[in-house]
């Protein structure tokens, strides 16, 4: 009597149940695991002292490393900028050095300044972190952007090392061309009512909303305001309308 025909469905059926079950007893199966022996293993090994994983919401004032430069974190560098209630002395600086150095990042005034250090280009955040509050790293002053964030930084902002490789045979950037465009002159001062008002804002307020971007502790030393603690600029300091291309008068 000939035995009926196996099913190959069936036959697949149990060799995928089989392989499964093995699989889950194989990885289920801790009797023979310590949790704790490759962390110590580690530790006494020649890899040194093995630190945690930091959780998230402690990575913005965590350390980024052993060395000289990273183990400041951002909180720190903030930190290192002076307070608005710090008093502020503008002996020895120039107003007209600061806005030559100003105007050295501009193409002309009135344009966004280039950025002087490369970026990746990828987020906003990578951005925010220094430019948000403003930081002082190694140094150099990194001021809070003058206007409300914006998703892509680098649409107005263009560096100004180029960012893409191109042949070293190649005797300069093929895509730099000479600028002929002549802007006006950058204002120095703004004029003032009577000798003791306050002088009016010499330039567009437009994209310059947060006065303190230039103007508060961690800008250029002589375009600082003497009294940052002051929270309303425009109470004392009217925008002139024709500068603003308002239609009126001021």
């Amino acid at each position: 009597m000939s035995s009926p025909p196996v099913n190959p469905l069936t036959v697949l059926l149990a060799v995928v149940f089989g392989v499964s079950l093995i699989g889950f007893l194989r990885g289920t199966d801790t009797n023979d695991y310590d949790f704790e022996t490759p962390l110590r293993d580690l530790a006494e090994g020649d890899h040194g002292v093995v630190r945690p994983a930091v959780p998230y919401w402690e990575m913005r004032n965590s350390p980024r490393g052993d060395g000289p430069v990273l183990a400041a974190d951002l909180a720190a560098l903030e930190g290192a900028v002076p307070s608005r209630t710090d008093a502020v002395d503008l002996t020895g600086t120039s107003k007209r050095e600061a806005l030559a150095d100003r105007a050295e990042h501009r193409a002309y005034f009135g344009a966004p300044p280039v950025i002087p250090h490369p970026v990746r280009q990828q987020t906003e955040a990578e951005c925010k972190a220094c430019h948000e509050n403003g930081v002082r790293i190694s140094g150099h002053q990194a001021p809070p952007y003058p206007h409300e964030a914006y998703v892509s930084c680098t649409q107005c902002h263009a560096m100004a090392e180029p960012a893409l490789p191109w042949e070293e045979t190649t005797p300069a950037d093929p895509r730099a061309v000479d600028n002929s465009f002549l802007g006006v002159a950058s204002p120095t001062e703004g004029e003032r009512w009577t000798g003791v008002a306050p002088p009016v804002i010499p330039h567009m307020t437009f994209m310059r909303e947060r006065c303190v971007s230039c103007h508060g502790p961690n800008g250029r030393d002589a375009m600082k305001s003497t009294h940052p603690d002051r929270q309303s600029c425009e109470q004392c300091h009217a925008a002139d309308a024709s500068i603003e291309q308002r239609p009126g008068g001021r």
